[in-house]
Parts: C-alpha cells; sequence; structure tokens
C-alpha cells in the first residue's frame, strides 16, 4: 500500500514528539503527581495515552472515575457538579500525601475542575486545560435548545427526558476510531437491553454514553458560573490546548477561560488536525508532549526554591 502524504505527515508528527517527550526529566529529588480528570460521560480510559507519558517520566498518577460515571444515565443524572468535583478532591487529597506538587489537567468539562481544585489546595502547582467547555458551541454541538436548559431547575424530569446524541465524527479526527464506534454502536443498538445494571463492568461498551441528557447539561452550566468566580484566584502557571478543528467546542472557549484565569504564566497552544478528544486523536503524542513538559516546567520551578532553602 502506498502512503499519502497525510498519512507521512502524521508518521513524522507522531515520530518527532515521540523523540522529544522521551528526551524529557523531572528534576531530581522531587515527588511530582499528576491528576487526570476526564470529560462528561467520559471515562477515565481516554486519558490513558497522557498517563503512559507522565508515568514513565516518573510522575504518581491519578485518574479517577468520576461519581456517576461508568454506568448508564440513571447513575450519572442521579449525580452532579458537586459530585463530580468531590471524586477529583478526594483524588488530590491522596496524592497531596506523598507528593511535593501535583499538577492538575483535564478534559472538556473536567478541564474546567483544575480550577477550583487549584484555589482549595497549595500543593496543586499547575493546571492544564485540554479542549476546555465553557458551552457547547461549534458545529456538531451548538442548539438554540440550550437556552431553555434553566427550565431543568423548574421542572426537574425534563432533564431525564431530553438528550443530546453525539454524532460523527465524535469529536475525532482518526478515522479508525471513528469507525469502531460506529460498528460497536450499530451491532449494540438492539441487543443492549441493560444499561447500568449490576451484570455489567464499568468497562463494557455502552451506547448511551453517546447522549447528554438535559440533567448534565444543566449541571455543566451550574459549575461553569462557579469557575468563572474562581478562576481569577488562580496564580499558578496554566496550559490550554485547543484545536482549532473542534466540532465540539470552539477556541472561544480557551479563549474565554485564559481570560478568566488571575495566573501571570498562562498559554493557550492552538493544534490543527486534531478534534476534541485530544488525548486520544490524531495529534496524541503532541499533545503528551506539551503536557508533560508543562509538568518538568513546573516541577523545575518547585524545585527551585528548595536549593535555595537548603
Amino acid at each position: 500500500m502506498v502512503s499519502t502524504p497525510l498519512k507521512e505527515d502524521i508518521r513524522a508528527n507522531r515520530k518527532e514528539f515521540i523523540e522529544k517527550t522521551a528526551a524529557l526529566k523531572l528534576p531530581a529529588n522531587i515527588r511530582m503527581g499528576t491528576l487526570l480528570i476526564h470529560g462528561l460521560t467520559g471515562m477515565p480510559n481516554e486519558m490513558r495515552p497522557i498517563e503512559r507519558v507522565l508515568e514513565e517520566l516518573g510522575c504518581e498518577v491519578s485518574v479517577p472515575m468520576l461519581a456517576g460515571h461508568g454506568a448508564g444515565q440513571k447513575e450519572l443524572l442521579a449525580t452532579g457538579w458537586k459530585d463530580w468535583l468531590q471524586t477529583t478532591r478526594e483524588a488530590l487529597n491522596k496524592l497531596s500525601q506523598t507528593c511535593d506538587a501535583v499538577v492538575i489537567g483535564g478534559l472538556s468539562m473536567g478541564g474546567l475542575m483544575p480550577i477550583s481544585l487549584a484555589v482549595e489546595n497549595p500543593k496543586v502547582k499547575g493546571i492544564v486545560a485540554l479542549s476546555p467547555t465553557i458551552k457547547y458551541d461549534s458545529k456538531n454541538s451548538s442548539n438554540p435548545a440550550q437556552l431553555l436548559l434553566p427550565l431543568v431547575d423548574l421542572c426537574p424530569i425534563f432533564g431525564k427526558w431530553f438528550y443530546w446524541t453525539e454524532s460523527p465524527p465524535f469529536g475525532l479526527k482518526d478515522e479508525r476510531l471513528q469507525r469502531q464506534i460506529i460498528k460497536q454502536l450499530e451491532a449494540l443498538k438492539n441487543s443492549y437491553s441493560r444499561v447500568g445494571s449490576k451484570d455489567h463492568s464499568a468497562n463494557d461498551f455502552n451506547p448511551e454514553q453517546f447522549r447528554t441528557y438535559a440533567g448534565s447539561l444543566r449541571q455543566i452550566q451550574k459549575y461553569v458560573k462557579v469557575v468563572e468566580k474562581q478562576a481569577p484566584q488562580v496564580k499558578c502557571p496554566a496550559l490550554i490546548i485547543q484545536s482549532l478543528e473542534d466540532s465540539i467546542t470552539t477556541k472561544w472557549n480557551a479563549e474565554e477561560l485564559h481570560r478568566w484565569l488571575g495566573s501571570e504564566d498562562k498559554r493557550i497552544i492552538y493544534l490543527e488536525g486534531c478534534d476534541h478528544v485530544l488525548p486520544m486523536d490524531l495529534k496524541k503524542e503532541e499533545v503528551a508532549y506539551y503536557y508533560a513538559e508543562f509538568v518538568c516546567r513546573v516541577a523545575a520551578k518547585v524545585r527551585q526554591p528548595q536549593l535555595v532553602a537548603s
């Protein structure tokens, strides 16, 4: 099979960033913790490519499953943003017991949670937001009906009736992953009848993961207001990574979050050739490199005062 120029470029990009990542080193005698947070309706495995790189770097890594996730929409709708945040808070507290400093990063909705945790815990020395989601405003997710979400507060049953179904490309440029998802959905469309039952493990494929119910979307809206108030209090270094071809959230989200943050050391990295699910898509090696390089830079800043003090 003859390689196309696009495939050759992708392979070259991967090779370049794999080599650059392998050259990264943490400062000596520092215990770095990293907390990775998946997105709404997502799973911890969507953060695995970054997790693997950070483990190889020598970080202690925690990737918790958010409350209500891993089963069905009934379980998810029984939780809200406070429950999701509490999951990450507990994971951070555990890391804080054994690490000198922690960098927290998240994807999509999970990219907002590092802000709350940085405000609460002084061991958080850096935050990363991947495709941060303040509002669903891109071509594959924008819907005027979002303006009606506050009605869920008046009539909670609406939150369990109405939902948005994610359709191809599923936040991915990787056509191989797209085909896998479509194949699984088609195979399970008529056979998966016990979603969220105790007979299914957290690793089972769940077609409801591609639905986002109004109740959960309303929880994000409420949490965004909290984050907007907290963000100016964040003073640690911050990295935001955003695809310019994101089919779920536009670059406005990244720029708005950047504007909110009180950090002097804050940066947005824009990528092309990938979509919303940055840790798993075609530029995952590049994303992992930027993430790991940021962790090393934060660790060096933490280590420097220790050297001066000693």
